[in-house]
């Protein structure tokens, strides 16, 4: 059961993306904007030092560190200082799987490739280090080239150079140079005239290419102590003799040879092949990387967190944090691609805090597929709240509608593959295109492992490793969590059970016993118990390595593919939802709601990230697209036809294509602005950068990895044509009153989730900007500034005006802001309510029943009854009063007065609740018992 105290938890949270253009200061100066919107927590992205100019902080270069773009530690320290002054707190985004090595800024991972195994970093990077065997000598890949790396060499793009050390310089990265090459560069020099003084110095190099193996972490930073000193002979040495350096500066142009002249740079490539990686092309990484990633990106590097001494020297500036109070909370990002998940959040649990008596405030970015739960034994408080987005859009998509949008889809698309069947297709071309290496890898570990084993030993490479790629391909939930000899949890047995199933159904020639021998290897009920303790350590080794890499597997292939690929209805296609669904029940989503209160009701609940694929908003908007299936159709028939002169048509290939083009229009209402006079420049941009990462990310006719250009032009042409004033003016005179008609529908949309997001069990967690209208894409777009002096302005324009008036003027977004103002002061002010109170559904009754969410949260004090609407598209736009005919609640037992803390409307007590009369202002009532005896 996950952890249900702690001696924090957050009111609500704000998502504060920092980079060097919003730093600590930045938000500090926005503090008293944020307390008067009722913020408690601020969660700030990752603080340590990471990849220059990074706008994320996801690739951590120094755990030890405060990113000095964001300003420092001071920065930090003044910051924490100000928040707490103004009862605020910091939840901090960690990042423990994984670290930036782009332009190899990373001191660990410089001095892994300058030191290679020797290097006391070595061990602290997941690096699978085989030896070559036409160099006889493990090497990392560093796949960073624009080219081949024959034609870059032969060009003089790469060259040996000297500063304080000797460096291989492509562009503006300097890759360092092994100790044992030393020997090699200054032999020549030595022998010649006054060289005696480097004599020695190269000696010592030289013995260190015969010294073996060291013996552990000490020695190993023993000798990386010894190297530096000895750069430190060789750069007196030349400083002390001239001559010296002149001889230095004759060789290093010898060695770096003449372009046109391809003999000439044989020394050169013979000197980098010397070294502990292997320079290459960038595309080289996708087939042949031999480090563990984050998903399939080359400058970030997976780590062996479950090595205590990495554990320590990552977290030793973050529990000083946690220990003085400054961060009082973490979200650990990708806990999924951690090898032992359990331990690490054991391990975080025995950092010291402010009130040892109470476990660490910890909630996990992990995406449940539906029906999963966190593991029982997790010392978390829940996860970052993305299984709240499907539970949302169960309530506000139109369940009726799926049949005819199926229809719809396949008529203008063409395409007829089910969901699952496409994610199937999407692994097996992620895992070919970008994790063969890995998988090839264990298949052929797997074939080592089981030689000892004569009953098993037969089993081939292809066949071994086939099985892995298929169970991969076939896993329902992103991974599983075995951690030891003992077998899996029942529910992981379920999982692993299902994906042999579904391989072996979905290739019916196969031999089953492969697969079955490596499902029972996963569950643990391979080897027996008398098998000898290196067979078992060996095989655990293999199925927790097997587990790291699922979770990335189907993140790349359905994320970051399917959802560009399956656009039936692209609402569902975001993350933690599933785009195979279509709607759900009021039931249901109370079901959920209860669960969670007991399960984790310290959690959060969120609608939009800063992974988002759509904004809270966008979403909202689509959503109200269900209920307009008959019109959506027409819809896209005429756009379709007005369209059609803005595409390109190469070698009979329409660009873009109808599949393209259908995702496209979902989008264009998702977020077309709500100021309505046009797109003007820099919305045509944003569309246009969209849709070549659609297009790229769908991997159909582009990709990153092999980009086609004609195509990515051809998308240009087609959204510069639809969207601009003149050449799309027909199409934009059909288009607007359809984005206008789903605008004010997804404005009901969106408030009544943000008044859920606020009252049901779980913390909210509002991602910056959003408290206003945001109609924001995948990012990069979702990370453009904000504009907080226009909200400011909106807070001081809501304070003087009844919600009423606000929402007559909605389009301005005040609606939404004193929305969720009024329910965070309420949250502030009633936290025991929230924390700890009871979650009951309420019934409701009449011709528009089924059109109404409503419950009640209580506490012994008081009570808050919430209503708010759903499917409403008939009912008119926002629906209010009479239309709600003879709609009403019925509460079991003795019924207080109630109070709008919205409208101040007031309700006697013993009185029917008929909608016509609570949402007769606003199409939504948040009511709080009047002070009486509520017994």
């Amino acid at each position: 059961m996950p952890l249900l105290e702690s001696s924090h938890v957050p009111i609500c949270t704000y998502r504060v993306q920092l980079h060097e253009k919003f730093n600590f200061a930045d938000l500090s100066g926005l503090l008293p904007y944020f307390r008067s919107l009722g913020i408690s927590d601020f969660y700030l992205s990752p603080i340590f030092t990471a990849t220059p100019g990074s706008l994320h902080g996801y690739d951590v270069t120094d755990y030890g560190k405060v990113n000095p773009e964001l300003g420092g530690g001071d920065g930090f320290d003044l910051l924490a200082s100000r928040l707490r002054g103004a009862g605020c707190d910091i939840l901090l985004d960690f990042v423990p799987n994984h670290m930036g090595i782009a332009g190899v800024l990373n001191r660990w991972w410089r001095d892994v490739l300058e030191n290679g195994r020797l290097s006391p970093f070595a061990s602290f990077f997941d690096i699978q280090w085989k030896e070559e065997s036409s160099l006889n000598h493990p090497r990392v890949l560093v796949p960073v080239l624009e080219d081949h790396y024959g034609r870059i060499l032969e060009q003089g793009k790469i060259a040996l150079t000297y500063g304080d050390e000797f460096a291989l310089q492509y562009g503006d990265i300097a890759l360092p140079v092994s100790p044992s090459s030393y020997a090699t560069i200054l032999k020549p020099i030595a022998e010649g005239e006054d060289g005696s003084a480097l004599t020695p110095v190269i000696a010592k190099f030289a013995a260190l290419l015969n010294a073996g193996a060291v013996r552990d972490q000490e020695a190993a930073q023993l000798r990386a102590e010894g190297v530096e000193g000895l750069k430190k002979e060789v750069a007196l040495a030349l400083t002390n003799q001239p001559l010296l350096k002149e001889r230095l500066d004759e060789r290093l142009e010898l060695i770096n040879g003449v372009p046109g002249n391809a003999r000439s740079f044989d020394e050169l490539h013979a000197l980098i092949e010397q070294q502990h990686y292997r320079l290459a092309r960038w595309k080289t990484g996708a087939h042949e990387i031999n480090y563990r990633r984050f998903f399939a990106i080359d400058s970030l590097v997976g780590l062996h967190m479950e090595k205590s001494d990495v554990f320590r020297e990552c977290h030793q500036l973050l529990a000083r944090l946690v220990r003085e109070g400054k961060v009082a909370g973490l979200r650990i990002d990708h806990i999924d691609g951690l090898r032992q998940p359990e331990a690490y959040l054991q391990r975080l649990q025995s950092l010291e805090r402010p009130d040892p008596s109470k476990p660490l405030y910890v909630l996990v970015e992990k995406i449940l597929a539906q029906g999963e739960t966190l593991p029982d034994r997790w010392q978390v408080h829940g996860t970052t709240g993305y299984e709240f987005i499907p539970q949302l859009s169960a309530l506000f998509v139109d369940t009726t509608a799926e049949a005819r949008f199926d229809e719809s889809y396949r008529r203008f698309t063409g395409e007829s593959a089910s969901y699952p069947e496409v994610v199937y297709q999407k692994k097996r071309l992620i895992i070919s295109e970008m994790f063969v290496n890995a998988v090839s890898n264990l298949g052929s570990e797997l074939v080592e492992i089981l030689a000892v084993d004569r009953r098993w030993r037969d089993l081939t490479r292809h066949e071994l490793t086939t099985v892995v790629s298929e169970l991969m391909a076939n896993m329902p939930v992103y991974r599983t969590y075995r951690k030891n000899r003992q077998p899996v949890s029942s529910e992981d047995r379920q999982v692993l059970e299902e994906a042999c199933r579904r391989a072996l159904a979905r290739n019916p020639r196969a031999e089953p016993q492969p697969f079955e021998f490596v499902r029972d290897l996963l569950i643990g009920s391979y080897p027996e118990p008398d098998a000898t303790e290196g067979h078992h350590t060996a095989l655990l080794s293999w199925v927790l390595t097997f587990q790291q890499y699922t979770g990335a597997v189907m993140a790349k292939a359905v994320e970051d593919t399917a959802y560009y690929t399956y656009s039936r209805f692209v609402a569902l296609n975001e993350v933690g939802d599933d785009p195979g669904s279509f709607g759900g029940s009021v039931d249901a989503f109370h079901r959920a709601n209860a669960a969670r209160l007991v399960r984790n009701p310290h959690g959060l609940l969120t609608t939009s990230t800063h992974d988002s694929k759509f904004s809270e908003d966008v979403r909202a908007r689509l959503y109200a697209l269900s209920e307009l299936a008959e019109e959506w159709e027409t819809w896209v028939r005429e756009w379709q036809r007005l369209t059609a002169r803005h595409t390109t048509t190469i070698d009979g290939q329409v660009i873009p294509d109808a599949l393209d083009i259908y995702r496209f229009f979902q989008i264009l209402l998702g977020v077309w602005p709500l100021e309505t006079e046009g797109a003007d420049v820099a919305f045509r941009a944003r569309l246009r950068e969209h849709l070549r990462k659609s297009v790229n990310e769908a991997k159909r006719h582009t990709s990153i990895l092999q980009t086609n250009d004609a195509y990515l032009e051809g998308c240009d042409r087609f959204v510069e044509g639809v969207l601009d004033p003149n050449s799309g003016q027909d199409f934009l005179a059909a288009f607007l009153p359809c984005a206008q008609r789903i605008a004010r529908l997804g404005m009901v949309n969106s408030l009544a989730q943000l008044i859920l997001k606020c009252t049901v069990p779980g913390i909210p967690d509002f991602y910056q900007g959003n408290e206003i209208w945001d109609f924001s894409l995948v990012d990069p777009d979702n990370r453009r500034g904000i504009d907080y002096r226009r909200r400011q302005q909106l807070m001081e324009l809501a304070a003087r005006s009844p919600t009423t008036g606000l929402l007559e003027n909605w389009r301005d977004g005040a609606i939404k802001l004193r929305v969720m103002q009024t329910l965070l002061k309420f949250r502030n002010e009633y936290g025991r309510l929230f924390s700890h109170g009871t979650y009951f559904p309420v019934a409701v009754e009449g011709l528009y029943g089924d059109r109404v969410i409503a419950f009640i949260r209580g506490d012994e004090t008081t009570f808050l009854l919430v209503v708010v609407p759903r499917l409403t598209s008939k009912l008119g736009v926002p629906p209010l009063g009479l239309t709600w005919d003879d709609t009403r609640l019925t509460i079991a037992g003795p019924s207080p007065g109630w109070r709008d803390i919205l409208t101040e409307r007031r309700f006697p007590a013993e009185q029917p609740l008929f909608l016509r009369s609570l949402l007769a202002d606003l199409p939504f009532a948040i009511l709080q018992s009047e002070p009486t005896n509520l017994s």
